[in-house]
């Protein structure tokens, strides 16, 4: 708890500035820790090692606050602060995981042992509100999917921390204005401690829309050009070879400029969407992890990644007969379409990008010259 036994003074604003350089601390480590493994070229999970560091980073802030407390007579005042830290490990830091949760109430076994507090039936209130407290963070967290629950975590936050004050004002037999005064404080820093959460959600989102507006494509919502690129020469090192095996699939719907010119741009519009609605429905219940691009105007590329061009052979098939089987509707009719594939792998021979793309463009237009509505593989 930053209150004013903690700072020497009564108001909020130091209190706040302490909170908020907390947070800016812990950022600078994480960033700092993936700057390090990027640089040792170590694979790593960035949302399980934010979430592992910040156990470390909480459970060091508490057990100095801990230890700090040992030393004055009011041992309950870096309460609030507590508070705070289980709002800012559960929103921010903590990982869907289930082991998490198990993991928990053990460290709060730990500063229980630490307080010699477990024959004390407050102590034991008091954990239990923690931890009831961070399933209820956790359970929000976990069932939001769009905007970001404010009044929730705050509605939370207030009643479960006038809980735990209660029990500490038993506890402690703190005075009823030091009682008042200290959940008045805490109202403060849980408004602004999830009011600044709100706020870098909301920058996220803000900078992922633009990464979707930068990497898709407006018409279909399919991976654009750019994406493309980007994953594609990502597949090879530094010396311009392959770092993985993969095989790309090219296709490209036959007659496109015809069925413009008689129906329409906007009907062209209707097939390019629908196209892409149907091969993603099959790579989607195929491997989820296959991206479909599109690449020109009526051309789309998909990237098999860690796949043989013999293990592609269903999907590619699949991909081909929906195309062909699945009717396009519009205004005036009914029309059936077909498309043109080109299929490739990956080989050593390949020693840049233009090596492997000219490869399977080329498959793609033999099958165009030879009669369309077919599949060539090289």
């Amino acid at each position: 708890m930053l209150t004013s036994s903690f700072l020497d003074a009564s108001i909020l604003l130091p209190s706040l500035f302490y909170i908020l350089g907390a947070f800016l601390v812990f950022q600078v480590l994480f960033s700092g820790i993936k700057v390090l493994l990027n640089k040792m070229a170590i694979h790593y999970d960035p949302y399980s090692l934010r979430a592992a560091l910040g156990v470390i980073y909480i459970m060091s802030l508490l057990f100095y606050m801990e230890i700090a407390a040992t030393h004055v007579q009011q041992s309950w005042i870096y309460i609030n602060f507590e508070l705070i830290s289980i709002i800012f490990y559960t929103v921010i830091l903590s990982a869907n995981k289930r082991y998490y949760y198990y993991f928990f109430p053990l460290i709060l076994l730990a500063f229980m042992v630490l307080n010699s507090a477990l024959t004390s039936w407050e102590s034991w209130c008091l954990s239990f509100d923690l931890i009831v407290f961070y399933q209820a963070l956790n359970h929000i967290k976990n069932h939001t999917k769009n905007k970001f629950p404010f009044f929730k975590y705050l509605l939370v936050s207030i009643i479960f921390g006038f809980l735990y004050w209660f029990f500490a004002k038993i506890k402690f037999n703190i005075s009823n204005p030091v009682f008042i005064h200290q959940l008045v404080s805490l109202f403060v820093m849980e408004l602004f401690t999830i009011g600044y959460i709100a706020v870098l959600f909301s920058d996220l989102e803000s900078r992922a829309a633009l990464f979707r507006d930068a990497t898709h494509d407006r018409l279909t919502h399919a991976f654009n050009y750019d994406a493309f690129d980007i994953d594609l020469r990502a597949i090879f090192k530094d010396d311009n070879q392959p770092s993985t095996k993969f095989t790309m699939m090219m296709f490209d719907i036959d007659h496109f400029k015809h069925i413009n010119d008689t129906y329409g741009h906007l009907a062209g519009d209707e097939v390019l969407k629908e196209v892409v609605h149907i091969v993603q429905n099959v790579l989607k219940q195929s491997n989820p992890k296959i991206k479909l691009y599109r690449t020109g105007g009526e051309e789309f590329n998909v990237i098999f990644p860690n796949y043989k061009v013999e293990q592609t052979t269903d999907i590619v098939n699949r991909i081909f007969s929906a195309i062909n089987s699945t009717p396009i509707h519009l205004k005036e009719k009914d029309i059936h379409i077909t498309a043109s594939f080109g299929v490739s792998e990956i080989s050593p021979h390949d020693v840049s990008i233009t090596d492997f793309y000219s490869r399977v463009d080329k498959a793609l237009y033999h099958s165009k010259r030879n009669g369309r509505n077919t599949i060539t593989t090289v």
